[in-house]
C-alpha cells in the first residue's frame, strides 16, 4: 500500500511540474510567433504568397477540371467497353472461341473442351 502511494505521489508531483513548465514553455512558444509574425518582412512574404495563390488559383482550377474530365472518360471507356471482345489467339493457351462463358460452359482442359495446342 505504502508503495502505491508513493507512485500517486510521484505522478501528482511531476504532473504538477509538468504542468506549470509546459505552461511557461507555451507562452515562450506564443510571444516569439507573435514576434515573428509581426515582423513586417514576414508580413510582406506573407501577402506575396496570397496574391501568387489567388493569380493561380484559375489556372489550378482549370488543370484540376480537365484531369477530372479525363479521368472520367477513362472510366466511362473502361465501363462501356465490350465484354465480349475478341481474344488474342496469337499467344499458346490464349482464350479461344471456346473459352467457358460465365453461363456454364466447361472449364478448358476438360474432355467437354479440350485446349487446342499449337504445333508450329
Amino acid at each position: 500500500m505504502l508503495r502505491k502511494t508513493t507512485i500517486l505521489a510521484a505522478a501528482g508531483i511531476g504532473y504538477v511540474l509538468g504542468t506549470r513548465a509546459g505552461r511557461e514553455r507555451y507562452e515562450q512558444i506564443v510571444s516569439a510567433f507573435d514576434g515573428v509574425r509581426s515582423n513586417p518582412q514576414v508580413q510582406k512574404a506573407a501577402a506575396q504568397a496570397q496574391e501568387y495563390a489567388a493569380q493561380q488559383a484559375p489556372v489550378v482550377k482549370e488543370k484540376a477540371q480537365e484531369a477530372a474530365a479525363k479521368a472520367s472518360g477513362t472510366v466511362k471507356d473502361v465501363l462501356s467497353s465490350d465484354d465480349d471482345a475478341a481474344p488474342d489467339t496469337s499467344v499458346p493457351g490464349a482464350p479461344s472461341a471456346r473459352t467457358p462463358k460465365p453461363h456454364g460452359d466447361p472449364l478448358p482442359g476438360t474432355p467437354e473442351n479440350p485446349v487446342e495446342a499449337d504445333h508450329a
